[in-house]
């Protein structure tokens, strides 16, 4: 089994990042089976408008898929956590699911629960950095349809957004389709209730990395000396998320030691906005065109359909 979300691969990334000015935890490991279960908590909350648009966008999509892409299809969804959003198209034309995602008890766990509901559809969960170009199976539908939903397309650092169309483009090979959630520039108010829920569910997710860190690095950091904060980018046009030191403090790894002053942040996600103008050029710039999009009244969200 590769090495993308275990303890050793956690450990060496944040040796790598917290010997940076700036420090970073990568935000793949949030999604361990803890974390994940928070993000769909997270997703279920009133303030958190993505996934309840979404999943009114994909209903109206559904009953399109067939005369879109006819018969004896394989879906293949980049991250897919729960699989709750391809539930809502999977039809008999279907043959071949293939969800993707980082987390290996995540997708073992959503996978046999699809298994029930789609008894004959034949389901190949894949535990892989997905963001990465993946050889895909010989046996399976030569139509290949891709999913990134749930605006993961604004969760990367430095650029490699593009990076990742064009490996999708890769492993989907050619006369492939992505489907892309977009989240849109609005409002920072709603923004800022987005990412800052009334339930704690987005402070609790964050501050999961410092209950990782403590079980798996034998950290024995404690998570009331840490404080979840989230602030928009204008320039970028991004929420950024932090956890923040409360006080001076030392973190050992590797017989390394790390100092956190009080006050310092530490980046655990940034989540990037985009305008129908700035994706449609990331497509492109990627090796990808827009085929078709779809949004709510509002313009809060939009999915997006490449070829």
């Amino acid at each position: 089994m590769p090495n993308l979300n275990t303890k050793e691969s956690f450990k060496k990334e944040l040796i790598i990042n917290f010997s940076k000015k700036h420090k970073i935890i990568p935000s793949k490991f949030h999604y361990d089976l803890k974390g994940s279960k928070y993000f769909e908590k997270i997703t279920k909350a009133k303030e958190y408008y993505v996934a309840r648009i979404e999943k009114q966008i994909l209903k109206k999509i559904a009953p399109k898929i067939h005369s879109m892409f006819g018969d004896a299809l394989t879906f293949i969804e980049f991250g897919s956590g729960s699989t709750e959003k391809i539930k809502i198209l999977l039809n008999d034309q279907v043959k071949f699911y293939m969800p993707l995602d980082i987390s290996f008890d995540f997708i073992k766990e959503s996978s046999e629960k699809l298994t029930k509901s789609f008894p004959k559809l034949k389901i190949l969960p894949t535990y892989c950095d997905y963001a990465k170009y993946l050889r895909l199976p010989k046996n399976i539908s030569k139509t290949k349809i891709g999913f990134f939903l749930g605006s993961s397309i604004g969760n990367f650092y430095n650029l490699e957004e593009k990076k990742f169309l064009k490996n999708a483009k890769k492993t989907l090979g050619s006369n492939s389709f992505l489907f892309v959630g977009v989240d849109l520039i609005k409002n920072r108010k709603i923004l800022k209730k987005a990412y800052n829920d009334s339930g704690g569910f987005a402070a609790q997710f964050n501050l999961n990395l410092i209950t990782r860190m403590n079980n798996e690095l034998k950290t024995k950091l404690k998570k009331r000396d840490f404080k979840y904060v989230s602030s928009f980018n204008k320039k970028n046009s991004c929420i950024q998320s932090f956890i923040l030191s409360k006080k001076n403090q030392t973190l050992r790894l590797n017989k390394r030691k790390f100092f956190l002053k009080k006050g310092e942040k530490i980046q655990t996600e940034t989540s990037k906005k985009f305008t129908f103008k700035t994706f449609s050029k990331l497509a492109k710039s990627s090796g990808w065109k827009v085929s078709n999009y779809w949004h709510d009244k509002k313009k809060y969200y939009s999915i997006f359909l490449l070829k």
